[in-house]
């Protein structure tokens, strides 16, 4: 994710989305400003409520369990500590139990809770529950430290018998409110700020009591209509294995895209939870094409959305170039005034090329063309702006300007300030045109040309072929460091070389532009203890000056990072360390809750009995991060489709491994199952067949 100069810390969440609305929590269900600014429930860039807080007796209560097994639903089971009762007596420790169930309804923009309170004690008892609630309609970029801009006047607080009302007129000229609705009688405290509200339960031996408050978010005069609705993608697949940990992480990445699913010109995955619920190009054009053997849909409504912003005039502030595919998205009000590029931004030098190959991979699996031809006056300006603007000194590069006024700015996806450092630690001088991001044109291009040819236009698939190859020879030669034995980041003003050992040297084998006997060699030098850390790739060589194994791009591991690199050792037939790095992840994802793996982790290097520990700032859910183990298993077992229909090419799998099912798959108009079981003589063997129907 992008390196603003601002960042709060987000742990331990409890993450809860449906369409364009979540809520982020602590495991109690709590949101106080001692949270953090990623706390809180939002809709579009503005979070509605600010505080949530739930005493008993005058004291927090003690979480117990808390699960979030389904993206729109989250359960919370809590007790009391040691308080006294609304008659003065004392209650005991762990008397009752407090259970929060937590649903989100997109369409309605609204969240449900239902509290239930039962007496475990043989007498009767009589308990205060009290709930603090405030809604300050802060923007997102406010929460995450920029400096505060306009705004509206303070907002307003009204109240009825049973409801609360926040109301804000923002700077932007969109009202906001927050409409809050309690199903049972309370006792409202407060006036301007923060309100209280007080329920009394009386309760006999083993009885129980429930209140249900209901949160509606409402926006008036906003520019954005009702989002689309959203289809059901992934949500009939089905992962089996010999491998419980596994299961679970390949179940918890499906269900993480499912939540991310957000509608808005059309259905896309938005980046990430919190700080990227929104249209975040590299990681949803990634983890559209992660997930493409699993279901092709998903490619479409990415597609789609990032066309209808492509960029149409120039703008130095954002970014923007005619036919350049957007970086960043936002909709709050901070984004409307103006105070921040993202409007959207387009300070990405990545995301068209990825545009290009995600259309043209969803063209040559499907043996459809028809998003081709929808899209094909955004698939020309793409086109067009990587030949035109996106090669700023003519040397048949792709290359950003990285130095402004107020410092480095990459445009890769190691986006942070001092992403890209040269040998001695520095930063290099612009234009710079970064290895991976070469191989990204390479791929757009053939794949690209593979469809013209398919709608005869020869003699435009020819010279598209013809600069694809051109490229291929000049990057073969110009980015590869024999003393190294692998390919150099990036190359500077001047086209020289910065040469320091990088994860994006990997990128290189993922789109093919490497040489075969390159190739071998710079999966050799990755595989090598300085970069290769046990748990996955690390983003620096542990020998360069500016290592740093916690930093976010300079010495961690990222598993959308190993899981391309993966799929370019499985191009070149290089399958023992494809399954390595696989299993490095996968045990990797068994050291965190829930098998969900943070953004990205620490990359120090794996030692008996040590578990890798999660990085400061990494985001809890993230798109190419929920498409990483997805990805690296379709790689592994072949399966891609081929004409239109699900095959499965060379599978191979850890020998431990003996048997896997991946169920309702979706191909064509149907869902399919693939069933691979290991041989007497080792070999696995694949089935495909209709999907079964799925269970009630």
């Amino acid at each position: 994710m992008s390196d603003h100069p601002f960042m709060t810390e987000v742990v331990p969440p409890v993450l809860v989305k449906d369409g364009g609305l979540f809520l982020v929590s602590r495991p109690d269900g709590e949101i106080s400003a001692e949270c953090g600014g990623g706390f809180g429930l939002f809709y579009r860039d503005t979070r509605y409520l600010s505080r949530y807080a739930l005493k008993i007796g005058g004291k927090p209560l003690l979480t117990l369990m808390t699960s979030a097994a389904r993206g729109d639903q989250a359960v919370y089971d809590m007790t009391n500590d040691k308080v006294r009762q609304t008659d003065g007596r004392e209650l005991d420790v762990q008397s009752t139990g407090v259970r929060l169930e937590r649903t989100l309804v997109g369409e309605d923009l609204c969240l449900t809770d239902r509290i239930f309170v039962r007496n475990y004690t043989v007498e009767p008892i009589a308990l205060t529950l009290r709930l603090a609630i405030d809604a300050l309609f802060e923007d997102l970029f406010e929460l995450r430290g920029a400096p505060s801009g306009k705004r509206g006047p303070a907002r307003r607080v009204t109240a009825g018998a049973r409801t609360l009302d926040f109301h804000y007129e923002g700077a932007d000229g969109v009202a906001r409110r927050l409409h809050v609705s309690f199903s049972r009688a309370i006792r409202l405290r407060g006036k301007s700020g923060a309100q209280t509200a007080d329920v009394v339960f009386k309760l006999k031996n083993q009885a129980s009591g429930e209140v249900a408050i209901t949160f509606s978010v409402h926006e008036t005069g906003a520019p954005m209509g009702a989002p689309a609705p959203r289809p059901a993608y992934y949500d009939r697949v089905e992962f089996r294995s010999d491998d419980p940990g596994l299961d679970q992480t390949f179940s918890r990445s499906l269900r993480d895209l499912i939540m991310l699913r957000t509608g808005l010109e059309d259905t896309f995955i938005a980046g990430g939870l919190p700080w990227f619920v929104s249209a975040f190009a590299r990681d949803s054009l990634l983890s559209a094409l992660q997930t493409l053997a699993f279901d092709t849909r998903p490619a479409e409504g990415v597609a789609r959305m990032f066309a209808a912003w492509q960029g149409k005039t120039i703008d130095e502030e954002t970014g923007e170039q005619p036919g350049k595919i957007h970086h960043e998205l936002r909709l709050g009000a901070v984004a409307r005034l103006k105070e921040v590029p993202h409007r959207p931004s387009y300070m990405s030098v990545d995301s068209t090329p990825l545009f290009l190959i995600l259309i043209g991979e969803h063209a040559r699996q499907t043996a459809d063309r028809t998003l081709f031809r929808e899209l094909r006056p955004a698939i020309d300006a793409a086109l067009a702006w990587i030949d035109g603007f996106g090669d700023s000194d003519g040397d048949g590069y792709l290359d950003y300007q990285g130095q402004t006024d107020d410092g480095p700015i990459n445009q890769g996806w190691k986006d942070s300030t001092l992403g890209v450092p040269r040998k001695d630690g520095g930063v290099p001088q612009s234009p710079i045109a970064l290895c991976e991001v070469q191989g990204y044109v390479y791929l757009a291009k053939t794949l690209i040309a593979d469809i013209l040819r398919g709608e005869g236009e020869g003699p435009a698939a020819d010279a598209l072929e013809a600069q694809a190859e051109a490229l291929r020879e000049r990057f073969n030669r110009d980015f590869w460091m024999e003393d190294e034995g692998c390919y150099a980041l990036a190359l500077e003003k001047g086209r020289r070389q910065v040469t320091v050992v990088t994860s994006n040297a990997g990128h290189a084998l993922w789109t093919g532009i490497a040489d075969p006997d390159k190739a071998a060699r710079t999966a050799a030098r990755l595989m090598r203890p300085d970069m290769s850390s046990g748990w996955g790739i690390r983003t620096l060589s542990e020998k360069e000056k500016a290592y740093n194994p916690l930093n976010y791009h300079l010495g961690s591991v990222w598993p959308f990072d190993t899981s391309l690199i993966v799929a370019g050792l499985r191009r070149y037939g290089l399958d023992d360390a494809a399954l390595e790095l696989f299993e490095n992840v996968v045990a990797a994802s068994r050291c965190f809750d829930r098998g969900r793996l943070p953004e990205f982790y620490v990359g120090l290097a794996r030692e008996p009995d040590l578990s890798p520990a999660r990085c400061p700032f990494a985001e809890p859910m993230q798109a190419w991060l929920a498409g990483a183990t997805p990805y690296m298993l379709a790689t592994l077992l072949g399966l891609a489709r081929v004409a239109g229909k699900l095959r499965a090419t060379r599978p191979i799998l850890p020998k431990t491994m003996r048997r896997v099912v991946v169920a309702g798959l979706w191909s064509g108009d149907r869902s399919v199952d693939c069933a691979f079981e290991r041989g007497s003589n080792g070999d696995l063997h694949c089935r495909i067949a209709p999907a079964r129907p799925q269970r009630p």
